[in-house]
């Protein structure tokens, strides 16, 4: 029996970015690791998936050395990275065999279910 999953790409700061009810409802949360065999993605999207994480995860500044927040070094650098996002999302959508659909919702600016694919 094949399964079909709903899943949502989000990340935060030292999390995991794939959100998804898979076998056990208690963890919803997933890794790169995980959702990359869970979901039967190519090591080329594992790539760089991982890559778009990394380039977020390093604008995390716990010295506050860089002001009071961490981010982008510009809302254009941003505005990049959620559109590599964007492409990743869809091509998890048009990669897996399981998943149903995909909610990109980048680091939280976009809303839930207002870019699927």
């Amino acid at each position: 029996m094949s399964r079909s999953i709903t899943i949502s790409l989000l990340v935060g700061w030292q999390e995991d970015p794939f959100y998804y009810d898979w076998y056990d409802p208690e963890q919803y949360s997933h890794s790169i690791e995980e959702a990359a065999e869970e979901l039967q993605l190519s090591a080329d999207l594992v790539a760089d998936i991982t890559a778009w994480d990394d380039e977020y995860q390093a604008t995390y500044d716990p010295t506050g050395s860089r002001g009071l927040e961490s981010g982008f070094a510009s809302p254009e650098a941003e505005e990049e990275w959620r559109e590599r996002g964007k492409i990743l999302a869809a091509r998890i959508k048009q990669e897996s065999p399981v998943v149903a659909s995909v909610s990109y919702r980048a680091n939280g600016i976009i809303p839930p279910g207002t870019c699927m694919f």
